[in-house]
Order: C-alpha cells, then structure tokens, then sequence
C-alpha cells in the first residue's frame, strides 16, 4: 500500500513541549522533563531555551528523540506513527535526577502525560515532595488503550484533575466500568473533557459546565490544539483563577494554535488574554 504526499513538513512537537511552549509564549517558566535522543541538541534544546523552557531533561545518547510521522488529508483527517524512541526511558529515570528538590519547591502545577508507568511513577514522586502543596493534572492521552483498570484507579487517586478528549473519556469510562459522575470516587477533583470546536466541559462531583470554543480567524492544522489548550489551563490555575476562568484560556490558546501549522508556531500575549 503506498500513498503519494505532496509535501513534506517538519515541525517542533511532542505533547510536553508543546505546553511549555504556550507557557513560555506567556512569562511564566515552564520546567520541561522528559526523555530525549542524541538529535536533541542544539536545535530542539535551542528552540524551547528561547521561548523560554527551563529543559531539564534526560539525554539517551544511543537512541533519537521521539517523532510522530502525520499524513494529512484535505478534509485534515490523520493518520499516524508513533515512534517513542528515547521517550520510552522515562519511567526508568527519577524527575530529581535533572531537577533538584529546592526547586521542585516551587512547583505549583504539574502535569503528567505518557504510557502507564510514566504518570505513575513521576505523579507518585511529585505527590511524596509537595504533598498538597501542588495541583496534579493527569493526561493520559492518545495512550488510552495500554491502561489497566488497576493503574488507571492508581493515576486519577494521585492527581487533581483529570483532562482528555471526548474520545479518550469514553475509553476511560469502558476501562473503569463506570460512568463519569463514578470517577470522583477514586480521588480526582474535576474533570476536564475537551471537544474541539465543540468547547470543553468542566465535571465537578456536584457541577457540569460547559467552556464554549473560541472560533479560529482560519483552520490550517489541528495538530497540537489540545497542547495549547492544557498550556492555557496551567496558565491560569498560577494566575489563582478558577477552573471556568482557566479553562476559557485553554479555549483562546487552542484555537490560536489550530491558525498555523504545527504545535508551536502559534504567537500569544498576555495583553490578548
């Protein structure tokens, strides 16, 4: 099977630099940690310093950092490869083996995404350094599917907040066997389902809001929207506003993204907002 593509694009991606960058794009400074391959410096690094990410990350010197390969259909619809490469180490190193303790201190919001063993682990060891001290935002994404019943319970009980999109809800709800209003019970504060160009929705243990869309001046590409809007998100629980409030901003930023090609080629001020 072969398919013939008229261009071919490269762009900065990966779900945790495409936060930090929305943050950084804003003032605050955003620690990035992670797992990278050899091809990470001096670009990549170079790119994120200058939009201001604090990178703290682990360097796999025999291995490349990780690429998603995206083919695009007029209509935007994709098809994908993941291939996590050096990514896949990251449940094998600790988060103070690039970030000391003194300044883990000053972490306010933390959000944690990847495989089973990722959140698990880094969420685990966040919580036992600042107690309540931090508010913990569980994202799960596109790796759904590699979730137990049992790991899934581990991770929500960890965190404060709960973000996927209407898709990766669904899945949630089949892993668990429950129905969303039976996730509270596992510790999670509030959920957060975001719907593209539909908003989001904001579940409470005792509320249900809904987050309108911002309409974007244009669509080029969706890629990275979520991204934005989870940096909008954390931009606004350190600005001490509340959830509603935060999540407008992840609605504003989400749909600046989805205006350019790729995750972080998007520009914001904190004037706009």
């Amino acid at each position: 099977l072969m398919f013939t593509a008229k261009v071919k694009q490269q762009h900065y991606g990966g779900a945790g630099a495409n936060i930090a960058y929305g943050l950084g794009l804003l003032g605050v400074k955003p620690i990035l940690f992670s797992s990278v391959g050899k091809d990470f410096k001096p670009d990549f690094h170079k790119h994120l310093k200058s939009h201001g990410v604090d990178v703290r990350v682990h360097t796999e010197n025999k291995n490349w950092t990780a690429t998603f390969y995206g083919m695009s259909d007029d209509a935007r619809e994709q098809i994908g490869v993941w291939q996590p490469n050096a990514h896949e180490m990251l449940d094998t190193v600790s988060i103070t083996d690039t970030i000391d303790k003194k300044t883990l201190k000053n972490v306010s919001v933390a959000l944690v995404h990847g495989k089973p063993s990722i959140p698990l682990k880094h969420m685990s060891d966040i919580r036992k350094i600042l107690g309540k001290n931090v508010t913990i935002i569980f994202d799960p994404g596109q790796n759904m599917a590699l979730y137990s019943k049992d790991i899934f319970e581990k991770c929500l009980a960890l965190s404060d907040i709960y973000i996927v999109n209407d898709f990766e809800l669904k899945q949630s709800l089949t892993i668990l066997k429950c129905e969303v209003k039976d996730i509270f019970k596992f510790g999670v504060k509030a959920i957060v389902e975001t719907k593209g160009e539909d908003g989001s929705v904001i579940y409470e243990s005792e509320s249900e809001t809904s987050i309108p869309a911002r309409k974007a001046k244009r669509v080029v590409e969706t890629t990275g929207a979520g991204d934005a809007y989870r940096a909008g998100l954390i931009y606004g629980l350190l600005e001490g506003l509340d959830l509603p409030s935060a999540c407008r901003i992840g609605s504003y930023l989400g749909s600046k993204n989805v205006e350019t090609l790729g995750g972080q080629a998007y520009s914001v001020t904190k004037k706009e907002l």
